[in-house]
């Protein structure tokens, strides 16, 4: 009798949807730990502790800045040696009111 696999039937679960993101070219302040970007119909103001990290991601990327509103997470796709689509950094900012 040949081998059939697996013959149970788990019940199908619907896939999430993706979280929406955005382009973007952020400008980071190394100082004020800064990072502002266009997005909408304005421009979105966050901090972020080592706001170096964010500068050097940039500096190496391969890939458009990606935004994720829903998940406040900034992803700079870096050069990386053995992976041609480069690899993905996240920053998950802290939304901050503009002065």
């Amino acid at each position: 009798m040949p081998y059939q696999g697996d013959t149970t039937h788990a019940p199908s679960t619907p896939a999430l949807p993706a979280a929406r993101t955005v382009r973007v070219i952020p400008a980071v302040d190394l100082f004020l730990g800064a990072v502002t970007f266009p997005a909408g119909n304005g421009t979105k103001h966050f901090r972020y502790p080592e706001p170096r990290l964010i500068a050097q991601a940039l500096a190496q990327a391969v890939r458009p800045t990606q935004w994720c509103e829903a998940s406040a997470t900034l992803t700079v796709t870096v050069a990386a040696a053995g992976k041609r689509e480069g690899v993905a950094r996240h920053f998950a900012l802290c939304h901050v009111e503009p002065a």
